[in-house]
């Protein structure tokens, strides 16, 4: 079994990309989502420019950044903390997204925000609560699963469910991907247990 997860901090570099999101949600989208995070609070991820700020900084109109910024959230790139008022522009924070493989199919995307003090530490976490099994509520308390098609995500037992045919499953080879494939198998173990046992015995 091979199941892959991408944890680098730099993700959108290569999960965006490889995934097809950025071709998905639109250039100008990606530009906004980037200049979002450049604007985020280093502790908190907050980010407050305005529409025209981020239009002037892109050369995009305000029109064009407010249909980015909902393909943004649509695609749960981008969440707004606070909305348009009179006196003050609507706040943001960027989400990274990891998705959790085996072969091409995707089982789930586990959503985290982008917040520079913390985001290396928070996926060490989540990586390190997968691969050990042990309970850690923190590292999940703010994270977001989103499953792939054909699967349901059950968040009151905390499992994955759905089948992944064995024609799917690439071989198991010994290479440089080892790392992305414990932690794959780790997750698997943790958030789809029956399926995991089912490819472990084929």
């Amino acid at each position: 079994m091979e199941g892959r997860i991408d944890s680098s901090f730099t993700t959108e570099q290569r999960d965006l990309f490889s995934s097809g999101m950025v071709a998905e949600i639109g250039v100008n989208a990606y530009a906004v989502w980037q200049a979002i995070k450049f604007y985020a609070d280093f502790k908190t991820g907050t980010a407050y420019p305005g529409m025209r700020t981020l239009g002037q900084k892109l050369g995009l109109s305000a029109a064009t950044v407010m249909r980015a910024i909902k393909a943004l959230e649509a695609a749960k790139l981008v969440r707004v903390t606070h909305p348009h008022t009179k006196r003050r522009g609507q706040s943001y924070v960027a989400r990274e997204r990891l998705r959790v493989t085996i072969g091409a199919t995707t089982l789930c995307t586990i959503i985290v925000d982008y917040v520079p003090n913390t985001l290396r530490q928070r996926i060490s976490r989540i990586e390190q609560a997968l691969t050990s099994g042990e309970a850690d509520p923190e590292a999940f308390a703010e994270v977001e699963i989103i499953p792939g098609d054909g699967f349901q995500w059950d968040a009151e037992s905390g499992v994955l469910r759905g089948r992944v045919s064995a024609r799917e499953i690439p071989p198991d080879h010994d290479n440089a991907d080892d790392y992305h494939r414990q932690i794959g198998e780790a997750i698997l173990g943790k958030i789809a247990p029956e399926m995991a046992k089912r490819m472990l015995k084929n």
